[in-house]
């Protein structure tokens, strides 16, 4: 009687101490696997922080930095040697995130960057304005390798429709600019001209966008690779007066969407 009461009470004891093993055991695996959650965390904040910080330092380069940045970017590229000093001291001494990129002309108002460029809504919304502004940008056309052949052109106001038909045929492809159209096209007119100018682009391979800046009789255009676009971008501040791609820039000057067929 008595063994068989020594044989259960070793029997409880061998029950708990499993018990306690087990809960040690799970209590351990918890320990551990909290443990490499909260060293992949502290890693990802690292990285996160890292990255935030790299942002911020892009966003706050002195001018100094920022044109040399862009030099070795290739923004002055299409620059004439003789230039290139001058387009970079004005670059530096009007530096401004919170304001637009600055530029010098020629008597002809051709960028002496062959990249910004003066771009009027109002005029190229204007009989002839659209063809008038292909030609001003030939300059920058030529250097980047862009071809642009206009083979036929249609610009016709219906004045018993009270409507404005215009189409375009560029290397052998018709573009629609406007179709049926009773507004004021200023914004439309440039949104229409960078885009149709960018699907040439992307056709050729070359690898120079239009980008906008500003609307209205103060619009402007400017070329840029990817690589240039995303650096201005970063750094430049205000969205009314830096470069933004079409669509973007449709959102921030009201621009709609036009029903092309």
């Amino acid at each position: 009687m008595s063994n068989c009461k020594i044989t259960a009470a070793r029997n409880n004891v061998s029950t708990e101490l499993f018990k306690l093993k087990t809960i040690f055991t799970i209590l351990s695996l918890t320990a551990i696997t909290i443990s490499i959650f909260l060293v992949r965390k502290e890693k990802k904040d690292q990285i996160h922080d890292s990255s935030k910080k790299s942002d911020v330092s892009e966003q706050h380069v002195s001018a100094t930095e920022f044109v040399a940045e862009l030099e070795r970017l290739g923004y002055f590229k299409y620059a004439d040697k003789n230039h290139r000093d001058s387009l970079k001291e004005n670059l530096i001494t009007y530096f401004d995130p919170d304001n637009e990129l600055v530029t010098l002309w020629d008597d002809h108002w051709v960028p002496l960057d062959y990249r910004y460029y003066t771009c009027d809504g109002e005029a190229v919304f204007e009989q002839g304005g659209f063809t008038e502004m292909l030609e001003e940008v030939l300059p920058t056309l030529e250097k980047t390798g862009l071809t642009i052949e206009v083979t036929d052109h249609f610009e016709q106001w219906d004045s018993e429709n009270n409507w404005l038909n215009h189409r375009i045929t560029i290397n052998g492809t018709e573009y629609i600019i406007f179709k049926n159209f009773r507004d004021y096209g200023w914004g439309e007119a440039v949104m229409r001209f960078a885009q149709i100018l960018n699907q040439e682009a992307e056709k050729q391979s070359v690898d120079e966008r239009v980008y906008l800046v500003s609307g209205g009789n103060d619009g402007r255009l400017i070329f840029l690779t990817d690589e240039l676009y995303r650096y201005i971008y970063r750094v430049y501040k205000n969205k009314q007066w830096k470069p933004l791609e079409v669509s973007e820039w449709m959102t921030e000057m009201g621009v709609k969407p036009m029903k092309l067929d």
